[in-house]
């Protein structure tokens, strides 16, 4: 039985962020520099750009070829140093229109110089600079820049990942609206498969023909689609394609990152070819369950590390061991895969906005492996599924 279809009124487009959404997010990121006891912070990756900037361009994070760099002082008003080429793209898509420009390629000094006069005009009571050097992330420019720049500024260079997560992990009703606008088109992407995909297709046609439906339904991008497929499960839930054809009594996984208005969504969905085994019908029970257990689990107050126990608890009870698991989902928005992780140690306590993957996983038999995954919303009282929720017995391709 297929995943029911997404509703026809779904369809359509979101337009652009408010101003009013940007002044917030930089106020909020102020506020949180005087906590963090920082002058400026120095933001270089796409995801810290476009929230804090909206900066939108299918240029600037496809090339190692020029840095792009954004300031925010705590005191005084954001500038973007970024290369010439760039400087309409920014203009067009930005609401920030104070930007300096460099002639780039310019390998012996890509914005390094001005950058270094614009850090050292910033008004200083801290003699602290936040730049994204911490955990989950990468720093978009030549290391040795940095240490250029380190030894050129003064004072002390220190991480600002975690105040930047600190601003993202709380999503807008607006920012919501994007994440869900893409699940759903996943989600009838998902629930079209069954009718473009067929035994003897090979797991790269497969692929295509998915991430083909997805951008012809809506979504910006679809620049991660992991697949695995097998006689009774498969034995992977984070590889790319093969060449491996299906056949009958294979199961087969897709899990989508696809992209609308700069936000991810990450779910998946498992079909069998033909019959399911009992024990595929088993596993695939028991993924149900612990997926609906993470749900339930996920409120106001509660931690991240009770929505991995919650899952965990219905797998235990089915006896598959979940002793070597690491997470069983993870906070999700302008990447992929953001904090908190749904695992035993992280004591994250969820609030409303926050925005999680719920992702239960079993191995079993030999060496094979089945997932599930939704994503949802925290709520004031509740966790609101942003996904059409999977069916509870496995889809069949006939």
């Amino acid at each position: 039985m297929a995943s029911s279809p997404v509703p026809a009124h779904s369809v359509g487009e979101i337009g652009p962020f408010a101003r009013a959404e940007f002044e917030r997010r930089i106020e909020d990121a102020r506020s949180a520099m005087t906590r963090y006891r920082l002058d400026a912070i120095v933001l270089t990756s796409e995801a810290n750009i476009e929230y804090l900037a909206g900066f939108e361009t299918q240029f600037a994070w496809n090339t190692p070829s020029r840095p792009w760099y954004f300031v925010v002082p705590r005191a005084e008003s954001p500038i973007a140093i970024i290369p010439e080429i760039g400087e309409t793209n920014w203009l067009l898509t930005s609401w920030c229109q104070n930007i300096v420009t460099w002639p780039s390629p310019r390998p012996h000094d890509e914005g390094i110089s001005i950058l270094t006069q614009h850090l050292g005009q910033v008004a200083r009571s801290y003699g602290r600079i936040g730049f994204e050097i911490g955990p989950e992330s990468r720093i978009g420019m030549p290391v040795s820049d940095v240490f250029r720049l380190q030894a050129a500024i003064g004072g002390e260079m220190v991480d600002c990942t975690l105040l930047m997560a600190g601003l993202r992990v709380l999503k807008s009703a607006a920012e919501v609206s994007r994440i869900r606008h893409i699940c759903q088109i996943a989600g009838q992407a998902f629930h079209d498969l069954p009718s473009f995909v067929n035994v003897g297709d090979s797991e790269r046609e497969i692929c295509r023909k998915f991430a083909a439906d997805l951008l012809l339904k809506g979504a910006d991008k679809a620049p991660y689609t992991s697949i695995g497929s097998g006689q009774g499960g498969y034995d992977s839930i984070i590889m790319g394609p093969t060449d491996r054809r299906v056949a009958v009594g294979d199961v087969l996984m897709l899990d989508t990152g696809a992209r609308y208005g700069g936000y991810f969504c990450d779910f998946d969905r498992n079909f069998s070819f033909g019959r399911p085994t009992d024990e595929v019908r088993r596993v695939n029970e028991a993924l149900w369950l612990a997926t609906e257990a993470g749900i339930q689990a996920a409120r106001p107050g509660r931690t991240a590390a009770d929505v991995f126990k919650a899952q965990a608890t219905v797998l235990s009870r089915y006896g598959f061991d979940v002793g070597n698991v690491g997470r069983f989902g993870h906070g999700l928005g302008k990447v992929l895969t953001e904090p908190p992780s749904n695992a035993p140690s992280d004591q994250t306590v969820l609030k409303p906005g926050m925005v999680l993957t719920i992702e239960p996983s079993a191995m079993f038999g030999n060496g094979r492996i089945m997932a599930h995954e939704e994503d949802l919303v925290i709520t004031e009282d509740a966790a609101n599924l942003l996904t059409p929720r999977a069916d509870r017995e496995i889809v069949v391709i006939a």
